[in-house]
């Protein structure tokens, strides 16, 4: 790519991102837009606009970390430790009173120009050159900063995840645990029973009881088919009350097709047919569920506790001798369990597991081949080669700067788009119990599969291809080709990285493609209420697809900072602006799906050091290319980033995995109501409004009931 294609694309997409942010400022004023830019305030009851004269900059500059919490949890806080640890941009704001976490982020940023100045004299300097000790000594400056931020960012996170849990608030999930791979039922017992007996003799003072999980399929489909004909009943009656203001004043009542997507089939009146199918499935859904309750246990269940000590201390316990039985782990939040997970035993999840690492291993290396035809598109003279009848096209020049600019970075982007849903439903494939520990293992696979395959891959299949035919000559020459063909590839980056931040987050912000699918279902699909609040409900920040996203950025901004300097306050602009414009999403637009109080940090933590080893072993081998005597010595590198990545899990990752007891022993605000604790964690399709208790009695135990907490 030539300077004048990558200013190009540069000056569009900074002009891309002054005019997206310029529509937010206009549209995010109009009311009937406020469901869009201010849902999760809308949501908590808030006024959009009790900002008063504040601009959304000074908002998101002066909320704290505090705030942030409150709104919007404990993820998304250790979500902007990432961000303001990656680029310090929690110095620009004078209302984060953390001193010590502002100065390791001050470090960083000095670190950041430190290394960039280095590197920028670093061009100039010949082989052999014994300036070259200065870079050898920035690689060290980078990665002990490195470990000090990391260690800082690791204590700071530990704290907030003690104090979240220390909260006096009842949280249900800290009164239970999840019990799975339940041996056979002994001869003259049912499974409720036998789960009871277990607990009780082991926890006679703290045992509340137990609730068995069930297969739960069919009850499911009829209860979510249920609530699909209750919506259209909705939809059907709202259509007939709007007929009778707009047209006749008896109205006209809706009609459907019973067959296929409602084209073929008996004509019939939609509000008449949805009742009857609603009396038909109620008496279903009753019989079913009792079926379910009665018949359907399987070998797993959530046993509750009268106190957080009791359930945190169990589930950190060895119930039995033998691994594969009685297994139990603290509890995942109601909304977030993985019910039919919960029945894979001990051995098949081992298997399933080893299954998914394969399938991912072969995921990337075929991924290889799309992501290696993308880097032969990277420059024209590899487009030419490849596809020489093109070069009377790829001669004009408004042609040239527009490939050259957008094309590869905007095809590699759509390529990666395909993958999270895919590795996520991978990762759930692996027995795993929850969503948020799910989101968690499919970011990594993503994590990894971006530095294998878009780092790694484009960097070594684009200059593969552009040399191949010389390395095929003289092979003894590959390494100093490859190295010094490696820059070619730095200006893909470069724009990969410029539109990431600048028409990336401009979308963020401005939410153009949300507002527009809004009112366009608002004015042509939603008839009721209902409809109109899923169509702009936002979801949540999506951390399975950031965090590989931002880490991706961290890896090349690390390990091209050699071959193009630029790149550093790329990166610099790349998280500070991030950390602005999603700190105003978090506060104002997204709504969590689920809390698990910081455990996404180990994983960053891990990722982040992965990255530095690849940045390191980079370095090492560009010296050596450079003939630099002494850069044997940064071996030692990679080996001390192993040792301290050793050192942070002993350390740090314990409290993570498991509840430390002391954070839990603080008594609780208010004595807890442990049959809605207990309630809370029953599927909705078992907790149709019309069940009676007593339809519950063989699947949820009733021993040991404590007045007190009642």
């Amino acid at each position: 790519m030539d300077s004048s294609s990558f200013l190009t694309s540069l000056a569009t997409s900074f002009v891309i991102f002054i005019v997206l942010v310029l529509l937010y400022i206009w549209l995010s004023k109009k009311p009937g837009n406020a469901v869009v830019y201010y849902p999760n305030r809308i949501l908590r009851g808030l006024d959009p606009k009790d900002n008063g004269s504040k601009s959304w900059i000074h908002v998101a500059l002066s909320s704290t970390e505090q705030d942030v919490i409150s709104i919007s949890g404990v993820d998304t806080a250790v979500y902007f430790v990432f961000l303001s640890t990656a680029s310090g941009v929690n110095d620009i704001s004078s209302y984060i009173s953390n001193l010590a976490h502002k100065t390791f982020c001050l470090f960083l940023l000095v670190s950041y120009v430190v290394n960039f100045l280095i590197v920028f004299i670093f061009l100039f300097m010949k082989k052999e050159s014994s300036r070259l000790w200065a870079f050898f000594l920035a690689v060290y400056w980078v990665s002990f900063v490195t470990y000090f931020l990391l260690w800082k960012a690791y204590k700071h996170v530990s704290a907030l995840r003690a104090n979240a849990l220390t909260s006096p608030n009842v949280k249900p999930e800290q009164y239970a645990i999840l019990v799975r791979d339940i041996p056979s039922v002994p001869e003259g017992q049912t499974r409720k029973e036998q789960v009871d007996s277990y607990f009780q003799n082991i926890y006679p003072d703290t045992f509340y009881r137990s609730m068995l999980v069930t297969d739960n399929k069919v009850v499911n489909k009829i209860y979510q088919e249920l609530e699909g004909y209750k919506k259209k009943l909705t939809r059907a009656e709202a259509i007939y009350a709007n007929s009778k203001a707009t047209g006749k004043p008896e109205g006209t009542r809706p009609t459907h097709k019973t067959g296929c997507l409602g084209l073929i089939g008996k004509r019939v009146d939609s509000i008449e047919f949805y009742n009857e199918k609603i009396n038909e499935l109620i008496p279903k859904l009753e019989s079913e569920q009792k079926s379910t309750l009665r018949e359907k246990h399987l070998s797993a269940a959530l046993v509750f506790f009268t106190s957080r000590v009791a359930a945190a201390s169990a589930a950190q316990s060895l119930h039995a001798q033998k691994v594969d039985t009685w297994t139990a782990i603290d509890a995942p939040e109601p909304r977030q369990l993985l019910w039919s997970n919960l029945k894979i035993k001990f051995f098949e999840r081992q298997v399933r597991q080893y299954v998914v690492y394969i399938i991912v291993a072969l995921t990337i290396f075929f991924y290889m081949i799309p992501i290696g035809i993308i880097s032969a598109f990277t420059t024209l003279k590899n487009l030419r080669k490849l596809l020489p009848f093109l070069k009377v096209v790829l001669d004009e020049e408004a042609v040239r700067t527009v490939l050259e600019a957008y094309l590869p970075q905007l095809a590699l982007i759509v390529f990666l788009a395909l993958l999270p849903k895919f590795l996520l439903f991978l990762s759930k494939a692996e027995g795993i119990p929850s969503e948020s520990h799910a989101v968690r293992a499919a970011s990594g696979k993503y994590f990894y599969f971006s530095v294998l395959n878009v780092f790694i891959g484009v960097t070594v299949a684009g200059t593969l291809f552009s040399t191949f035919k010389s390395i095929q000559k003289e092979p003894k020459s590959a390494v100093d080709i490859l190295a010094n063909s490696i820059p070619e590839n730095a200006a893909f980056f470069l724009t990969f990285v410029a539109l990431k931040f600048f028409v990336g987050y401009g979308l963020e912000l401005s939410r153009i493609v949300p507002l527009i699918i809004f009112h366009i279902k608002r004015k042509y699909l939603c008839k009721t209420e209902e409809e109109v609040k899923d169509a702009w409900t936002p979801g949540a920040l999506g951390y399975g697809t950031r965090i590989p996203g931002d880490m991706l950025i961290i890896t090349i901004v690390l390990c091209y900072s050699v071959i193009a300097p630029l790149v550093i306050p790329f990166g610099v602009a790349y998280f500070g602006l991030g950390w602005l414009i999603l700190r105003n999403q978090a506060l104002n637009v997204y709504v969590p799906s689920y809390e698990s109080y910081g455990r996404l940090w180990p994983h960053i933590h891990v990722r982040i050091i992965a990255a530095l080893i690849l940045y390191q072993v980079t370095m090492f081998g560009y010296l050596g290319v450079k003939k630099f005597y002494y850069s044997p010595i940064l071996i030692s590198l990679p080996i001390l980033s192993l040792i301290f990545a050793f050192i942070c899990n002993k350390k740090f990752y314990r409290a993570f995995h498991d509840t430390a007891l002391e954070v839990v022993a603080q008594e609780s605000k208010e004595t807890p109501n442990l049959e809605q604790v207990f309630r809370s964690f029953i599927p909705p399709s078992l907790n149709y409004e019309k069940s009676d208790d007593d339809q519950f009695e063989d699947a949820l135990s009733q021993v040991s009931r404590t007045g007190s907490f009642v």
